[in-house]
């Protein structure tokens, strides 16, 4: 790795006007480390639930409790790690040794997850959702500072965080496909499953890390810091972390992010359920959220240069505008019809990355923010506070939603009265999540000029 920046760096190009400028497939090599760790994401919520329900005897209700419980640790976890990200001085930067250094700790975690011995309960999984849960952290904080680090121009920005996204939903894919081809003929279904997503992840994840690390070096002001004598300044934790909830712009993100973590944890936790009892559409599950996933992969370069016209904020609140009756057609489609299920699906899988990459990048505007206003850049801590939000909310969907469905003995083919309950568990999160991000994104940044310089900017923490 190298130790700074220059003029003829591999990773990007600085333009005339100084800003960093960066390549198709150098935007990839970057976002590279988000394949294996989506991969990863996928089972978590949909597929070792009821795996874990079904090898250890516990109930469905339990292990949900279990997932929902282990994320709450990301409280103490996600600041900590934000902080300490943002005050390591090394000649190699600030973020790449953490993203190095969380790969044997996302793998262990993720080896005891995905292959447990015979006998494994609940201690098992408790403790390897904790060591997985630590590596991810360490993984996505950097990962997604470090992006907002590697340029000050806003489009730029969004392209960092929408490679992270198209990257991600790559290895959700990859996550996806796999498995159908292993589980035809495999004496245990469900176990093959899981075992093939969990290697899938294991064996790319350290090339994609290296690949990530090796390829993107930090600015060079970053390093620089590392080799003065003076350390920068820095502001205690808890101050940094007060002022940045004490901006409403981001604190309004934040509750917005929240929402969305609880709708998207909800869909993708009980979509198995849906598509049994509800669609008739068991066998046909996995091909759905494929066909979800592929069209969110198509769609968010076009959503990128959408924003580029007009600005952030209003793109994501047109996008989840659009979204609301996509998933309200779920609804009114013919049951057992697997085209219908599909244009539905591919349609709402359209906006699918919206939501993700233009808020990370806002919150990328908004550390700039604190840097003129401070002297410091706590990317680490705000991205460390966008991502808790979501992991959180996430979480609460999955207790939530496993215990209801456990709770109301809803089965993965039943039709009826039960395919009603997993279609409102389904649906109507998503649905009032989208219109409590379309409400808080036009209310919090409603002009276009706000996002378009610096000073535009620093008039919006004052909102």
């Amino acid at each position: 790795m190298g130790a700074g920046t220059t003029g003829s760096t591999k990773t990007a190009t600085e333009t005339a006007t100084g800003r960093r400028t960066f390549s198709i497939p150098r935007l990839m090599l970057f976002a590279a480390p988000a394949f294996p760790a989506a991969a990863l994401t996928l089972p978590l919520g949909a597929y070792l639930p009821p795996y874990y329900a079904e090898a250890s005897g516990l109930s469905l209700a339990t292990v949900g409790l279990i997932f929902m419980l282990a994320r709450f640790w990301d409280i103490i976890t996600d600041p900590l790690m934000g902080a300490l990200s943002d005050r390591t001085r090394t000649r190699w930067g600030r973020r790449r040794p953490w993203i190095f250094a969380s790969g044997p700790v996302l793998a262990l975690g993720a080896w005891a997850l995905f292959f447990p011995p015979a006998d494994a309960g609940g201690v098992w999984l408790i403790g390897s959702l904790f060591v997985a849960y630590v590596g991810f952290t360490m993984l996505t904080i950097s990962h997604y500072a470090w992006a907002g680090d590697l340029s000050h121009d806003a489009y730029v920005r969004s392209k960092l965080q929408g490679a992270i996204v198209i990257v991600g939903i790559a290895g959700t894919l990859g996550a996806m496909i796999l498995p159908a081809i292993v589980e035809a003929g495999a004496a245990d279904p469900m176990r093959a499953r899981v075992e093939a997503m969990g290697a899938f992840a294991l064996v790319l994840l350290a090339p994609a890390i290296l690949v990530s690390i090796l390829s993107t070096r930090e600015p060079s002001s970053v390093v620089t810091d590392a080799s003065s004598s003076e350390a920068p300044h820095r502001r205690a934790i808890f101050l940094q972390i007060r002022t940045a909830l004490g901006r409403r712009p981001f604190r309004n993100v934040l509750i917005a992010d929240f929402a969305q973590g609880i709708a998207g944890g909800m869909l993708l936790s009980t979509f198995v359920f849906f598509a049994g009892a509800w669609l008739g559409l068991a066998d046909r599950a996995g091909l759905l959220l494929l066909i979800f996933f592929a069209s969110g992969v198509v769609c968010v370069p076009l959503w990128v240069v959408v924003s580029r016209t007009l600005g952030k904020a209003r793109t994501i609140a047109l996008s989840s505008l659009l979204t609301v009756p996509i998933i309200a057609a779920f609804f009114v489609i013919p049951k057992e019809s697997l085209v219908a299920a599909g244009i539905v699906q591919a349609l709402f899988g359209s906006t699918m990355g919206v939501w993700i990459f233009l808020t990370r990048s806002i919150v990328a505007d908004l550390v700039d923010d604190e840097e003129r206003a401070h002297g410091d850049r706590p990317a680490g801590i705000y991205y460390a506070l966008a991502t808790l939000t979501t992991k959180l909310g996430q979480a609460i969907a999955v207790g939530i939603g496993y215990v209801l469905l456990d709770a109301l003995n809803v089965s993965l083919t039943e039709d009826g009265g039960t395919g009603l309950i997993a279609a409102f568990c389904t649906l109507l999160p998503p649905i009032a999540g989208h219109l409590i991000i379309a409400g808080v994104m036009l209310r919090t940044f409603p002009r276009r000029a706000r996002e378009a310089t610096p000073d535009a900017r620093m008039e919006n923490a004052s909102l």
